[in-house]
């Protein structure tokens, strides 16, 4: 994939956090939430980022919608930078790049119709109004599986899965070229998951919209993305095409997390080699050096706490950052 050919473009991109003073007065090491990020998606396309809760997956894509500065780096949707960019500029831009969060409840105005929730980022950007704005939402309902009638409703009168639903109407309003999914389904139930998963892709084909697709859930991401990026401790350790991905697992940390993904067959689950990570995950205030998992690793050597590998191409297409993978 070409730089034009990219929707979004992340290169060394760095979040960082002031801590809060210490006990005894001293100045703490900042919380290196996301520490040198390189990403790219293609237009149409998924990338599925995967990690622990902690690892930054939630930091790097508020940072992408531009909800929170990058400490350094460049971040470009459709070629138009969002670090820096003044709020006129970021007001533009999220016309191109847009989120859905993680809980429908809370990401919904409990106060407004679902059609005015729907109806808002048309009317702010002058996109419609009038007859032609009732159309759209009335458009935007039945694409996301939903009547024209529910326009006056609230949110309090649909289920979990119906309020998903009027979520990524509202984020698919502009056309964006982008959308951000934080952990879109992992607050429901888990006949409705496959619902909204399949409806994101039917919208992915007809509309060309491009997803970076947040998850923890290995077996989610497998249905969904076209590539797959795994992040620990605010860094990269291992981006892959899907299939490639699922095949050949290469770092121990991507292994480690495709160990415990549970299998339908009980005699497979039984026969099935887990993975057990010794420790707990670092702070990202006080990071390893060099490689971040090798205080956790069962492959770690001397050279692992010395440097930090970089992401390395593969014959496969696969990138991995390990000395030993």
């Amino acid at each position: 994939m070409t730089d034009l050919d990219a929707v979004l473009e992340v290169r060394d991109v760095a979040v960082h956090f002031a801590a809060r003073g210490g006990l005894f007065g001293g100045t703490p090491a900042p919380v290196k939430a996301v520490d040198g990020i390189d990403l790219t998606i293609g237009a149409g396309e998924t990338l599925g980022l995967v990690g622990e809760s902690g690892c930054g997956k939630s930091t790097l894509s508020n940072a992408i919608v531009g909800l929170v500065p990058p400490t350094s780096g460049s971040i470009r949707v459709r070629g138009h930078e969002v670090a820096g960019a003044s709020r006129a500029a970021l007001h533009a831009l999220r016309r191109n790049v847009q989120m859905i969060f993680q809980d429908p409840v809370l990401s919904l105005d409990p106060r407004s119709t679902v059609g005015a929730a729907i109806a808002e980022p048309l009317a702010v950007r002058g996109v419609a109004r009038g007859r032609v704005l009732k159309d759209k939402v009335d458009a935007l309902l039945a694409q996301v599986g939903l009547e024209a009638e529910h326009a006056g409703r609230y949110p309090h009168q649909f289920s979990g899965g119906q309020r998903q639903r009027i979520v990524i109407a509202r984020a698919l309003a502009l056309e964006p070229a982008l959308v951000v999914c934080d952990e879109p389904v992992s607050a429901l139930d888990v006949s409705v998951r496959a619902q909204i998963l399949n409806l994101l892709v039917d919208l992915q084909r007809r509309m060309g919209v491009s997803y970076l697709f947040v998850s923890h859930d290995l077996a989610v991401v497998r249905h969904i993305a076209d590539r797959v990026a795994v992040m620990y401790l605010g860094r990269i350790v291992e981006q892959a095409p899907r299939d490639v991905f699922f095949a050949a697992t290469k770092h121990p940390y991507a292994r480690a997390l495709m160990s415990a993904v549970p299998e339908a067959d009980p005699v497979a689950q039984r026969a099935k080699r887990r993975t057990i990570l010794s420790g707990e995950l670092p702070s990202p205030s006080n990071a390893p050096p060099g490689c971040a998992f090798h205080t956790r690793c069962p492959l770690a050597t001397d050279v692992c706490s010395r440097e930090r590998p970089r992401l390395t191409p593969r014959p496969d297409g696969a990138l991995v950052a390990c000395h030993h993978a």
